[in-house]
């Protein structure tokens, strides 16, 4: 028998109940649709939740509750599955005699819900959040077995510990009956449906524990590389794009992604708050590639020229691909090679402004753009990267090992459809 302190609510049809209980009992008496004997067996109609992303749970969500101390989640909705019709709700004013009239009305939709033991309680909305908890506590024996399908624990899986302490936290939980097996699925899809997930570039300007978005946003702040000019920003924080009157000269999330490609082999995890000597280390190994970019390019030279002066800059972003945030991030991937290399990036930089980075140069038709006359950039990360290789080979060949070479020629002549080309010129 459980009895939990709940406030009853009605919304439309639906009675509910809200609480909160300790995460430790919570595990131990709510679980998921997935984990139910007959899941298997049911049809997609009478199933009221989709499968768990065990992956996601265990990369994402178990390292933010483990080692955020800031950390917090919305309700879980509790499904009663069964066993409603034994549960008892007592209303405080049925227990407290003689309160005043002002408390009366408010307190009689506060009470205690009691649970006798023999319902079930499913997760119907939260469930990734509750199977989070559940591996927080007590580790990687906790992970079900079906959710796994007979494969391997990842590395991640294997290295979940238990954190008993956290077994004491509370969480919120909103109680609903099982009453009717169609209005709770409906109630599933209009809580998923409705819930809009933030944009990328939202969740770039919010995010406390992604050094890659910490790093982002540090680059636009006062007195530093990419710092508004004037009444003019640099850059976007508010879109992913730039339109053609655009006086910016990149958005947020191609810095985050620059960050990404420039420090992916430090491993850093975008969950857990980074300590403060990596964040110093990233936000310095992006501050030094723009700054070199800024004062080595010549058309940046000019893009701050006329920034200064307060004039328009869309004839430069009309004529020249490096105003493009895409071509921005494939020059991230040359750093980021040159570096491993050992090559000097201002060196490299250099030998950028000897290329023709118009959008009539047929090297990057099929590469950075559609076509000369839409001017319409080619995005994904693969496509990125591949532009990035061949940039690389224009700008220091000599320098890349046979496979690398191999692979410039394979995205060339992809980019051709045609195996019968010749690799361009590469500048000194």
């Amino acid at each position: 028998m459980q009895t939990i302190c709940v406030q009853r609510g009605k919304l439309g049809s639906t009675e509910y109940y809200l609480g909160k209980m300790p995460a430790g009992e919570l595990i131990d008496t709510v679980g998921l649709a997935a984990e139910m004997p007959e899941w298997e067996g049911m049809t997609a109609d009478e199933k009221i939740q989709r499968q768990p992303d065990l992956n996601r749970v265990v990369n994402e969500i178990v390292p933010y509750f483990t080692g955020d101390e800031d950390r917090f989640f919305g309700c879980i909705i509790v499904d009663i599955f069964s066993g409603y019709e034994d549960m008892i709700y007592e209303p405080i004013t049925n227990i407290v005699k003689g309160l005043p009239a002002a408390y009366q009305i408010p307190l009689k939709d506060v009470g205690f819900l009691t649970l006798p033991g023999k319902e079930r309680l499913i997760a119907l909305d939260g469930q990734h959040r509750l199977l989070a908890i559940k591996l927080s506590i007590l580790g990687n024996i906790a992970i079900p077995a079906g959710l796994l399908k007979n494969k391997k624990m990842s590395p991640q899986m294997e290295a979940l510990t238990p954190h008993p302490e956290l077994a004491s936290e509370e969480i919120s939980v909103i109680f609903v009956e099982h009453r009717d097996n169609l209005k709770i699925r409906k109630i599933f899809n209009k809580v998923n449906k409705y819930a809009r997930q933030t944009s990328r570039g939202d969740n770039i300007i919010t995010s406390d524990d992604d050094i890659f978005a910490i790093t982002a946003r540090r680059l636009f702040a006062e007195g530093e590389i990419l710092s508004a000019i004037g009444n003019n920003d640099l850059v976007n924080w508010s879109s992913n794009t730039l339109s053609k009157r655009s006086k910016q000269l990149t958005t947020i999330s191609a810095l985050y992604t620059i960050a990404e490609i420039l420090l992916k082999d430090e491993k850093y995890s975008k969950n857990i708050i980074p300590p403060e000597e990596a964040v110093d280390h990233a936000f310095e190994v992006n501050t030094e590639f723009w700054r070199t970019l800024l004062e080595g390019i010549e058309v940046y030279q000019e893009y701050l020229a006329l920034t200064k002066a307060d004039k328009p800059v869309s004839a430069l972003r009309e004529e020249n691909l490096l105003m493009k945030p895409v071509t921005q991030m494939a020059l991230a991937h040359v750093a980021y090679l040159a570096s491993s290399k050992g090559v000097s990036w201002k060196e490299t930089v250099k030998r950028l402004n000897k290329i023709d980075w118009s959008f009539e140069n047929s090297l990057w038709f099929n590469l950075l753009v559609i076509g000369s006359a839409q001017k319409k950039m080619i995005t994904g990360k693969e496509s990125v990267r591949a532009a990035g290789m061949v940039i690389s080979y224009i700008v220091m060949g000599e320098v890349m090992t046979k496979g690398e070479i191999e692979n410039v020629k394979e995205i060339i002549g992809n980019a051709r459809n045609n195996e019968d080309f010749t690799l361009p010129e590469m500048v000194h």
